[in-house]
């Protein structure tokens, strides 16, 4: 399974180091080189901190950062079969986002959006795909909070809101 992030701050990060130490390949697409590269920067010392710790080994952090890959482009993420959108808590930003990516990802592919308040079912209303959009939110810090809200929309069958719970337990999270 690949799966995609947009964004690149605290919690898109943590999502993204998350997903790395499950063995997941992850792309990373932030807006700038130089976000990205501080993003990817953090993302080695945090798997440093962990070496440091004991809690696992200098092999495992340099296998986990090979799973994550950084980009600005959105055609490095059509393949993904997850996308989660970590960008601000803006709906029309995350409209924005949903239209762009609606006609570059694949058509099977979920879009999940890490919202703690906004409407799913408005969201996906802007899209050609509402079956595949579903909220995925992640506590902060992403990376050790276990607890991930899934939340249905109005147009979110079962079977898309299954698939986020088996991903959620597939990363060590308890999904609810």
């Amino acid at each position: 399974m690949k799966i995609a992030v947009i964004g690149n701050g605290t919690m898109g990060a943590g999502i993204v180091q998350c997903a790395a130490q499950h063995n997941m390949d992850i792309v990373m697409k932030g807006r700038s080189k130089e976000s990205l590269d501080k993003a990817m920067l953090k993302l080695k010392k945090n798997f440093a901190r962990l070496v440091e710790k004991g809690k696992i080994t200098e092999e495992q952090s340099a296998q986990y950062y090979a799973h994550i890959k950084a980009t600005q482009d959105f055609a490095d993420i059509a393949d993904a079969d997850l996308i989660i959108e970590a960008l601000s808590e803006d709906m029309e930003v995350k409209k924005a986002t949903l239209r762009n990516l609606d006609g570059i990802i694949k058509p099977e592919a979920i879009f999940a959006t890490n919202t703690s308040s906004l409407s799913i079912t408005e969201l996906a209303s802007v899209t050609n795909r509402p079956a595949k959009v579903i909220g995925m939110h992640f506590f902060n810090p992403a990376d050790r909070m276990k607890l991930i809200e899934v939340i249905a929309g109005v147009n979110t069958p079962v079977e898309t809101t299954e698939k986020i719970v088996s991903i959620a337990k597939e990363i060590g999270k308890t999904p609810v």
